[in-house]
């Protein structure tokens, strides 16, 4: 009887768990592009356009497309293009599964490895419903985030069976879906490093007088060393690693520090949230160093402090800190000082610190009555409809590139990223000003200002971004069609030239090329 009414209660957590969601999230199923790299991965991506197909099949598995090697996305996206056509609502609402799936999977995780329903749940609903992971669900891009979490639940799920049976099967399942999941993000090559952590609690194995705990997880260190060395090469080719001159190793390591404070105030108080997050690149604020100092210290002395009697501190505190490195900013990627959608996992260790601390201080302070771990469930659950609040607040700020845009630009009045993408040109001109060799926005004022037959003053802004080694072949076909209105034909087929070698499929530069030597040509006859 008890067990039928534990399913009972793990069948009613899944379906509110699921309505608690598609509440929230469910507008974005009506949500357009918003042309932020949503370009590049689907809208005016014609690989993606092809669905499956031995050529496009062959590009995902060799691409190194938007600096990343992740054929498993490329794949999601082409099988929705497929059954689907190309929408962006069926993006969109393909993502919002994905996240669906994850939540529900988080709950029946931890429901495995600890046996507290209630617990678990609690854990599911603020990670599905946190406005910190808003952007992971409804920015069509991060599919990689939804696609690479959900082989790492299934990988986690798999490290499960293998621990209660020891059936050799799900250990090979294990390393095949983190290498899925590596395939979709490499963001969770600390995986090894998070199972060692769950060995400890709630898993209990390191209680054991042997090292075979340890020695399982060093195929699963090689195969994250091996992504490591993947993601850095792709990430280098493709111009992303930014330069020790831009941001020295010092302000990458405060900005680090500064970045977890940051993360624990947002998990805390999600208010303010922007698409992007300008990186200081020279000085940090030293209130957000210290906070952010603070933060890791405590953590650290109170993980090794309650090791043993609160070992969930331990566990989530470093799960935190662990899934973060990738993209803390040691190695940095982009011009970001942190970001929402890098939450999305690792704020799980933090829902744990805060589900089982909150019910065991219930529980100690009502004597070890289960009415104390109740009374603390239940403003669990006034935080999680507070924070559901804010969700559909933040959801709405995703309708399409505008209104994103415009709210980052609010939050962060000198988003040089935003101004670039609202397009204006008075925008473009005071993004150039905040950071004169920012190519997107030497990109967009040129392509505007030809627009309005502003030829002459166009050509400055797009030569320097072709001057900064910019990989985009629209630059070098826009450099090459104003020569080309210019009657300077050499340098025109230069440039055009220069546009297919970064992208012989590019069918505008193919046209402006021929128009040139039909130009030539007549010149010569």
């Amino acid at each position: 009887m008890r067990q039928y009414n534990q399913r009972i209660y793990i069948l009613s957590g899944c379906l509110f768990l699921t309505l608690l969601i598609v509440y929230a999230f469910f507008p974005v199923t009506t949500y357009d592009y918003i042309g932020y790299d949503d370009s590049k991965y689907v809208s005016e991506n014609p690989q993606v356009h092809k669905g499956f197909n031995k050529q496009s099949i062959n590009w995902a598995l060799t691409s190194t497309h938007t600096s990343n090697w992740h054929p498993l996305t490329w794949f999601s996206y082409m099988l929705d293009s497929g059954l689907f056509a190309n929408k962006p609502g069926v993006y969109h609402w393909m993502n919002l599964n994905y996240h669906i799936l994850n939540s529900l999977l988080i709950f029946l995780i931890w429901i495995q490895m600890t046996g507290n329903v209630l617990r678990s749940f609690i854990v599911a609903a603020l990670f599905g419903i946190h406005p910190l992971h808003v952007e992971s669900v409804a920015w069509i891009s991060e599919r990689k985030d939804v696609l690479s979490t959900c082989m790492i639940l299934f990988s986690l799920a798999a490290y499960i069976k293998y621990v209660h049976l020891g059936k050799k099967k799900y250990y090979c399942l294990v390393i095949l879906f983190f290498l899925l999941s590596l395939t979709a993000k490499p963001m969770m090559v600390t995986f090894p490093f998070v199972l060692l952590l769950l060995d400890i609690w709630p898993l209990s194995r390191t209680k054991k007088q042997n090292t075979a705990f340890i020695h399982e997880k060093i195929p699963l260190f090689i195969i994250s060393f091996i992504f490591c060395l993947i993601t850095l090469w792709t990430q280098h080719l493709g111009g992303a690693c930014q330069n020790l001159n831009i941001i020295s190793i010092k302000t990458r390591i405060l900005n680090a520090v500064a970045a977890y404070g940051w993360y624990v105030t947002k998990m805390i108080a999600p208010t303010n949230l922007a698409i992007f997050y300008p990186h200081p690149q020279t000085n940090v604020p030293i209130i957000s160093i210290i906070w952010g100092a603070a933060v890791i210290v405590s953590g650290l002395w109170c993980s090794f402090r309650y090791r043993n009697t609160f070992p969930y501190i331990l566990t989530g505190f470093f799960w935190f800190l662990g899934t973060l490195i990738p993209v803390i900013g040691l190695v940095q990627v982009g011009l970001q000082a942190y970001a929402d959608r890098y939450s999305y996992v690792p704020l799980i260790g933090l829902f744990l610190i805060l589900t089982w601390g909150l019910c065991d201080i219930g529980l100690y302070l009502s004597g070890k009555k289960k009415t104390g771990e109740n009374v603390a469930a239940v403003v669990l659950v006034f935080i999680i409809l507070i924070y559901t609040n804010f969700c559909c607040l933040q959801v709405r700020k995703w309708k399409n590139g505008t209104s994103v845009f415009q709210h980052a630009l609010r939050v962060v009045p000198d988003n040089y990223v935003a101004m670039t993408h609202l397009g204006t040109i008075p925008h473009l001109k005071h993004a150039l000003v905040l950071f004169p060799d920012y190519i997107p926005a030497l990109y967009n004022l040129g392509t505007a200002l030809i627009r309005e037959g502003k030829l002459h003053e166009a050509l400055p802004y797009l030569l320097k971004a072709a001057h900064l080694k910019a990989k985009h072949p629209n630059i070098y076909n826009n450099i090459g069609g104003i020569y080309y209105q210019l009657k300077n034909y050499s340098l025109s087929l230069k440039y055009l030239q220069k546009a297919l070698e970064l992208d012989p499929n590019h069918a505008h530069a193919k046209k402006n090329i021929q128009r040139v030597y039909n130009k030539i040509s007549m010149s010569n006859n």
